[in-house]
């Protein structure tokens, strides 16, 4: 064979390589298409927030940089263990195009949908004057995804239902921080009232039980154990404020630090805790509690500062009754023991 001829086959085989290597003339590989966004919004961007489910409704709205109280409630930040991570959920999720046909992507009839009388409203208040607001309709067969519209904009679209499920609950049990909850008496297991002064040793130490619809206390100075107290007395002038001391209000949002020195709250001075039954998802029964660490008196004696003890990195300083607390302190001198009464009597 020629020598010529077969470099020219050599050559036309590379080229041939190479072009079903490289293949210039094919289109880039057909790739699906990415999950579409319901909307999108910048986190900074979002001041208020209302959510309706049903007949209930709660709206919240950004104060300062980055503070959220409930409308309902005078400056009452939402609990940060629920509220954690809402802002940026509402920031925007992507969609799913299951289920969905390209003719159907736009809503001709609401009511189709669910989204005539829909099951969640929710409406963003942004920065400039404007908002957004959405809505979720019915579920999909599979009971996996609602349907869901942007306010303005006839797209049609899936929305995953824990993302709907989680917003929901901001409506139908609203996140009360667990310090802010006046609790029922009957759901009461213990309250400890500590005369602490910071840098004393075995500061005096009151510990109040109730098993069984029982109250009693332990001094721990003087009571070995647990004594009766009197039920009149009891429950005529410390059970109706044994379950917290409400009206509480917010000095300030954001102390950084822990560093509590300008409102005298100490960890080793006064506190009261408050320890009460609850009940999880899944119906099981614990014990859980508030512990307030108290400070100072305000100027005017109505308040105590306080900050609710937690392991989060920011605490806010709270106002609490200072009637409210000042009885409880006045407990552990004055204990209405059951024996004592009657034999006072």
């Amino acid at each position: 064979m020629n020598w010529k001829f077969t470099a020219a086959l050599v050559v036309v085989a590379v080229a041939i390589g190479a072009v079903v290597y490289f293949n210039p003339f094919a289109g880039e590989e057909d790739r699906p298409p990415k999950d579409p966004w319901f909307y999108q919004v910048s986190f900074d961007d979002i001041i208020h927030i209302k959510v309706q489910s049903g007949d209930n409704v709660e709206s919240f709205t950004k104060i300062g940089e980055a503070s959220w109280v409930f409308d309902s409630l005078e400056g009452i930040p939402p609990s940060h263990l629920r509220w954690g991570g809402i802002v940026l959920l509402l920031s925007g999720p992507q969609t799913s195009r299951d289920d969905i046909r390209v003719e159907r992507r736009t809503i001709d009839d609401p009511a189709q949908y669910g989204l005539d009388d829909p099951g969640l409203i929710v409406n963003l208040g942004l920065t400039g004057d404007r908002d957004l607001e959405f809505r979720l309709g019915h579920k999909t067969v599979d009971g996996n995804s609602s349907y869901g519209q942007v306010i303005g904009f006839p797209q049609l679209f899936l929305i995953a239902d824990i993302w709907g499920d989680v917003l929901g609950r901001l409506a139908n049990e609203p996140p009360f921080p667990k310090w802010w909850e006046v609790r029922d008496p009957e759901t009461i297991a213990e309250v400890n009232i500590v005369l602490g002064t910071p840098g004393k040793m075995d500061p005096p130490y009151l510990r109040i039980q109730q098993k069984d619809g029982e109250w009693s206390a332990r001094h721990f100075t003087h009571d070995t154990d647990n004594r009766p107290l009197d039920e009149e007395v009891w429950a005529s002038d410390y059970i109706p404020i044994i379950g917290g001391p409400g009206n509480i209000k917010v000095a300030e949002y954001r102390v950084r630090d822990r560093d509590y020195v300008d409102w005298g709250i100490d960890q080793d001075g006064l506190s009261i805790e408050i320890r009460f039954s609850g009940l999880t998802e899944r119906g099981t029964r614990f014990v859980d509690g508030v512990l307030f660490l108290i400070g100072n008196k305000t100027e005017d004696g109505k308040h105590y500062f306080a900050v609710p003890a937690s392991d989060q990195t920011l605490v806010p300083i709270l106002l609490i009754d200072a009637e409210w607390a000042d009885t409880l302190f006045n407990l552990v001198d004055n204990v209405p023991y059951a024996e004592e009464a009657a034999q006072s009597g």
